[in-house]
């Protein structure tokens, strides 16, 4: 009969931990809970013309994309094949990845955005539209790997604001900056559908293609970095050694379940 209230006290006080900690790494920022200068709509919605990115800007797809392109469209109707600008602007922004002459960062140039706008035959705002929608689309260039920290509630209550600490002390940029050397950019995720193996990140980029790094500790968080800034491939999913979503300890549906439990229907 006491288990739910002592459960219930202790979430509270990790919740109460947890925005603490949250306050603190956000102390600087004049907004509520968010410090990443990506998330400002002056960044997110105005764009300015640049050296490397304007109308001039040289980009189109690959053959080979182009060739992906085609099989995208053909899950749709023709006459709704403005419905494929979301997969389009993911394959433009990983093309860009490779592409040396546009910093080998993954990015959506204002020339990409326009080629898919033809592409689609729709009028280029409705692509800039969805391009500053989400936060999955980088509209400007950022380190050439993109560590995309979760801080949604589960992993926040299992300590995802030590790892984004941790990982702002180790390289020395803040969330929504990258370092100096161009190798890294640090951001803030909304829930990456991880949250049995919270807290988490996932890292975009040559390397990773955007695998998920589960169960992490700063130390094992770091350990990654580091494996990538020496060229390496981390092992992807559980840092901690446990396979998949596997509890820490083995379990048997055979034996009585634990508390707490439902109260007796048949008591008068």
């Amino acid at each position: 009969a006491n288990t739910v209230p002592m459960l219930s006290k202790a979430l509270c006080t990790t919740l109460t931990r947890a925005l603490a900690a949250r306050s603190q790494v956000h102390t600087s920022s004049k907004m509520a809970f968010h410090t990443s200068s990506y998330v400002r709509s002056e960044v997110v919605n105005v764009h300015r013309d640049t050296p490397n990115n304007n109308l001039d800007t040289p980009w189109d797809f690959t053959p080979e994309n182009y060739e992906k392109i085609k099989q995208i469209l053909a899950k749709y109707p023709p006459n709704y094949k403005r419905s494929a600008v979301m997969p389009l602007l993911f394959l433009a922004q990983k093309q860009s990845e490779k592409m040396p002459e546009h910093g080998s960062t993954g990015w959506l140039p204002l020339s990409a955005m326009n080629r898919i706008a033809t592409v689609l035959d729709m009028p280029p705002m409705r692509v800039y539209e969805v391009a500053t929608f989400y936060t999955m689309y980088n509209r400007n260039p950022i380190g050439k790997h993109n560590i995309q920290v979760c801080t949604t509630s589960p992993c926040m209550v299992c300590g995802a604001y030590d790892i984004l600490s941790a990982v702002k002390k180790h390289l020395g940029v803040e969330v929504g900056e990258t370092t100096k050397d161009g190798l890294f950019h640090l951001m803030e995720a909304e829930c990456l559908g991880a949250c049995c193996n919270a807290p988490m990140m996932q890292i975009a980029g040559p390397i990773c293609n955007d695998a998920y790094y589960e169960d992490l500790t700063p130390e094992s968080a770091i350990a990654v970095i580091e494996q990538i800034r020496k060229g390496q491939t981390p092992k992807p999913n559980s840092q901690s050694g446990r396979l998949a979503s596997r509890g820490k300890e083995k379990t048997c549906l055979t034996s009585e379940p634990n508390g707490p439990f439902c109260r007796d229907l048949n008591a008068k």
